[in-house]
């Protein structure tokens, strides 16, 4: 069990990883690990982090944790142009949901400039759950774009009624070394659910873009 352990004393712990530069850890309502993302240098190979990951929790916690569920995020070398004054927003290319024998996969695409990046997500097809994996795929494909040292992390999303029209809502929270910050938006579902939490999770996150890709 975990609730005997802090938030604190878990990230804390895995931030002492060589190559990790900060850790959120995502847990349940009974106190327990349910998520775990990783901010790191682009000099490890992601399996070794995961496995120091799984080792620092089974060590330290007595702990073990499903290693589809540690996300590594690299600062690599190689990162994205400086905007300059044509910077321009991503864009939604495509989003696909396909859903089988109770698992949704999704896939979205995104523009930025001339570059176009991809997010995948899989998880239980539940209605609340396949809106969750829009979000996290749209995440996905935005920390891709190797936010100078940041990290995007998917907090919450909600469908929702306002002045008789549905309104995508979402919570993303940017993770640096520096600190946290939750990041919220939303969109007018237009067409169906799906384009909508994506545009909700764009809009949330578009503010920062500029000083996060120079």
């Amino acid at each position: 069990m975990t609730e005997s352990r802090s938030l604190a004393d878990y990230e804390q712990a895995l931030k002492q990883i060589r190559s990790v530069s900060a850790a959120r850890i995502r847990m349940t309502e009974q106190g327990e690990i349910e998520e775990i993302h990783i901010l790191a240098g682009g000099e490890r190979n992601p399996k070794q982090i995961v496995r120091d990951v799984e080792s620092v929790l089974v060590v330290q916690f007595g702990l073990e944790f499903d290693h589809k569920k540690i996300s590594i995020a690299q600062v690599g070398e190689e990162v994205l142009p400086p905007p300059g004054p044509e910077w321009v927003r991503p864009k939604l290319v495509g989003v696909t949901l396909k859903t089988l024998h109770g698992t949704a996969e999704v896939t979205v695409e995104l523009q930025v400039g001339e570059r176009v990046v991809g997010g995948d997500a899989q998880g239980f097809s539940s209605s609340y759950n396949k809106l969750r994996l829009l979000m996290e795929a749209t995440v996905k494909a935005l920390n891709s774009l190797e936010l100078e040292k940041c990290l995007l992390v998917p907090e919450d999303v909600a469908v929702t009624e306002l002045a008789k029209h549905k309104v995508a809502q979402v919570a993303v929270t940017l993770v640096c070394p520096a600190g946290e910050q939750l990041l919220v938006g939303c969109a007018l579902v237009k067409n169906d659910d799906r384009e909508a939490v994506v545009k909700a999770t764009l809009d949330a996150v578009n503010r920062k873009m500029r000083v996060l890709t120079e």
